[in-house]
């Protein structure tokens, strides 16, 4: 089967918060996976090479756009700053992309040299199929490797965000954002608490346990009055990420 996937290493929350401000409507989730910290959207090719530079500068994070069909695989990378690396399986292209992409993702890798050179080669083999070859390249940049076996869930197929309201839905979109990390921090803060209370009834003393009770009530009001802003069914806990 022929596929088109959006990939960003961002968590699902933001990733369909982000589209919805390009263009209102994504409520399926549909093919949407997240694994390794990066989610995958599945899209048609046109509608991809539409949201992928306008979601990279949202989001503030490179973009990577995957399609496969049946004679080749071919990859953008769309980064915040706008440009764009593409590969079409030649290796100089894929050593290009492979170059760009992790002068901007830092990545904890477990290939050696030997092993980066064989999966380069892999992602430009005419003789694999482009599916193998997509796989290849996935593991040479350390992402996921995703390959939908449905069409493409019926949301918007293009932005509806103009230049003169794109300033506007970035500046509430990275609003959000800052309200999800700070709940993020409540949330971590609260169970931080909770661990101390622990501690306490093991060894005490006791007389700390309400003030720690009251201090984990107090974290926990604000974290549900800032969170009244968000999307509905986005108000939830999210794990705190660092860096």
């Amino acid at each position: 089967m022929d596929y088109t996937i959006l990939q960003t290493a961002a968590d699902t929350d933001s990733v369909i918060d982000a589209l919805t401000t390009l263009a209102p409507g994504w409520s399926d989730r549909t093919g949407i996976e997240h694994a390794q910290g990066w989610t995958t959207v599945p899209m048609e090719p046109r509608t991809a090479s539409q949201f992928a530079p306008l979601l990279a500068n949202l989001l503030g994070r490179g973009v990577l756009v995957w399609t496969v069909d049946a004679e080749h695989c071919r990859v953008s990378l769309h980064r915040a700053n706008g440009s764009v690396v593409d590969a079409v399986d030649r290796p100089d292209q894929v050593d290009e992309l492979a170059r760009a992409f992790h002068e901007s993702h830092l990545l904890v890798s477990t290939e050696g040299e030997k092993d980066k050179t064989a999966l380069a080669a892999a992602a430009s083999d005419p003789a694999r199929s482009p599916n193998d070859r997509h796989r290849a390249f996935s593991e040479l940049l350390g992402v996921p490797h995703v390959a939908p076996t449905r069409p493409p869930a019926p949301n918007p197929t293009a932005p509806s965000l103009t230049s003169a309201s794109a300033p506007l839905g970035t500046d509430q979109f990275r609003r959000r954002e800052r309200i999800r990390s700070t709940r993020s921090w409540l949330h971590l803060f609260s169970g931080l608490g909770g661990v101390a209370i622990v501690l306490l009834v093991i060894q005490g003393p006791w007389l700390l346990i309400p003030v720690f009770l009251v201090v984990i009530g107090v974290l926990q009001v604000i974290r549900f009055w800032i969170g009244r802003s968000l999307p509905p069914g986005d108000a939830k806990s999210r794990p705190v990420t660092l860096g």
